[in-house]
C-alpha cells in the first residue's frame, strides 16, 4: 500500500467511526462539540495571557467560559428562531403554491416538508435527525471509501 492509499484507509474508517458516533449518541456530541470548543477557548486564552497577549487572551477566555455556560441556551434559540423561519418560508411557498392554480403535486410536497422541518427544529427534536442523517452520510461514505481504498 502506499501513502495515498492509507491515507483514503485512515479518512474512511474515521468517517465510519464519526458516523457511528453521530448515529448512536445523536444530540449527545453536540454537548460534547460546545465543551471541547468552549475548552479549547479557555486553554487558548490561558496560553495567550501567559504569553501577555491580555487582550486576546481574555477575550478567548470569554467566549470559552460563554460557550461552557450558555451553550445549550444559546442553541436551543437559534434552533427555535431557525426553525420558525424555516416553517414561515414553507408556509410561504404553500400559499404561492395553492395561488397557482393547477401544479404538479411536488410543487405541494417541498412547502410541506419546509413546514415539518421547521417546526421539528423549533418545537421538536429535528437537531436529533439531521445528526442521524449527517451520521449515515458519514457512515456511508466511509464505507464507500473503504471498498475504494481497500481496491487498490
Amino acid at each position: 500500500m502506499n501513502k495515498k492509499t492509507n491515507s483514503e484507509l485512515f479518512s474512511s474508517l474515521l468517517y465510519i467511526i464519526l458516523g457511528a458516533i453521530l448515529i448512536i449518541f445523536r444530540s449527545q456530541t453536540l454537548g460534547w462539540a460546545m465543551t471541547i470548543a468552549g475548552v479549547f477557548f479557555v486553554v487558548s486564552g490561558i496560553l495567550d495571557l501567559v504569553k501577555k497577549n491580555w487582550t486576546g487572551g481574555a477575550v478567548s477566555i470569554i467566549i470559552g467560559t460563554a460557550i461552557l455556560v450558555l451553550g445549550w441556551l444559546a442553541t436551543a434559540i437559534v434552533l427555535l428562531v431557525l426553525g420558525i423561519l424555516i416553517a414561515i418560508k414553507g408556509i410561504v411557498a404553500l400559499i404561492d403554491a395553492i395561488k397557482g392554480g393547477k401544479r404538479s403535486i411536488l410543487d405541494f410536497v417541498f412547502p410541506v416538508l419546509t413546514i415539518v422541518v421547521g417546526a421539528m427544529l423549533a418545537f421538536g427534536n429535528g437537531i436529533d435527525v439531521i445528526i442521524l442523517i449527517v451520521g449515515a452520510l458519514l457512515a456511508v461514505d466511509g464505507v464507500l471509501g473503504l471498498i475504494a481504498s481497500l481496491k487498490k
